[in-house]
């Protein structure tokens, strides 16, 4: 256990440090000293200025604020459900979101309205619908109390099965450029991150912010059984309602944009309940959210690194870093019940 100005401190170290590196390197490699000339606009070769402020600053941006949002969503699905295993991703929340994306540029994309497919908004809707029936489905198994933890999990991966099946039968039928087009929504990649998608996704992770820290003091009564939660007047099953429909449009919306990135809203979490015993939830999600950005933002550095120059996308180590940590926690539970 550290205290929280030491988390704060080290996190810092660590955030700046992949900040300068993210800078320097890439397949076009600078001194810091030109890379930080470039950020403040003192460089005399304007084509470092446009590399530094329009692909890899943004890239970074993407990283944090997708990392963050991911986060917060698995730190809220952990919180409502009870359960150290959810997460967008192993909910099929995720999976759900890339089925809706690929039905916006696939079948809307190729019918009489086919502005669709290529309309950002409509292809977030698209992602947010398939979330949200992915909630649903997660919402119902978990009012069947016969079903465990553990249950949930498993219906979590069924969920997920079915909709990557749906995904693929999309695909199977589309053509070149729209199986293109989907493709991306099954690779979690951070290449696109633009301004406008950045400032889109900080918004929906400040309003996702304001609204976990509105409603802390209900999330802290549920750690205690839902009949205690009652008993303070508490709405739980509401708060459960809403707390999914935030986690599915989270999720959604980094889905939508910059496709399936697996595992982020599993480790943060984890992370901060093992630095920190029974934390309040004001600061479980706060600080679940700014370490999954910085996480986020050192699983695309080393994406760039591994393979040099060759970048693979960010959702390949993610899903390696998150799969031994997922089993892990699945065996200590069990060995515990």
């Amino acid at each position: 256990m550290i205290s929280q100005k030491s988390f704060w401190f080290f996190l810092s170290i660590f955030a700046f440090l992949i900040f300068a590196l993210t800078l320097k390197l890439g397949y076009v490699e600078m001194s810091f000293k030109q890379s930080f000339n470039a950020l403040f606009f003192n460089s005399q070769n304007s084509n470092l200025t446009y590399l530094i402020w329009e692909l890899r600053i943004p890239r970074m941006l993407s990283a944090f604020c997708v990392g963050a949002v991911l986060a917060l969503s698995g730190a809220i699905l952990q919180s409502v459900l009870k359960n150290p295993l959810a997460s967008p991703f192993t909910l099929g929340l995720s999976q759900g979101a890339a089925f809706g994306a690929s039905f916006s540029i696939i079948i809307l994309g190729s019918a009489t309205f086919s502005i669709a497919g290529e309309n950002i908004s409509f292809i977030v809707i698209g992602a947010f619908v398939g979330a949200l029936i992915s909630s649903l489905f997660v919402l119902i198994f978990s009012t069947i109390k016969k079903i465990n933890s553990q249950g949930l999990i498993l219906a979590g991966v069924a969920i997920a099965a079915f909709f990557n099946a749906a995904t693929m039968l999309l695909q199977y039928f589309s053509n070149d450029d729209q199986l293109a087009a989907a493709i991306f929504w099954t690779f979690g990649d951070l290449s696109k991150g633009k301004w406008t998608e950045i400032i889109f996704v900080s918004s929906f992770w400040l309003i996702g912010m304001f609204f976990v820290i509105l409603r802390g003091w209900d999330f802290n009564t549920i750690v205690w059984g839902d009949n205690h939660a009652k008993s303070l007047g508490v709405k739980v099953f509401t708060l459960r309602i809403y707390a999914l429909l935030f986690s599915s449009l989270l999720a959604a919306i980094a889905t939508a944009f910059y496709g399936i990135i697996g595992f982020v809203g599993l480790i943060a979490p984890h992370i901060i309940k093992l630095l920190f015993e029974n934390p309040k939830h004001h600061f479980l999600f706060f600080s679940s959210s700014i370490l999954g950005g910085v996480f986020l933002m050192g699983a695309d550095l080393l994406a760039k690194l591994v393979l040099s120059p060759i970048t693979i996308p960010v959702g390949i180590l993610t899903a390696f870093a998150g799969v031994p940590l997922f089993l892990f926690i699945l065996i200590k539970r069990s060995l515990r019940d």
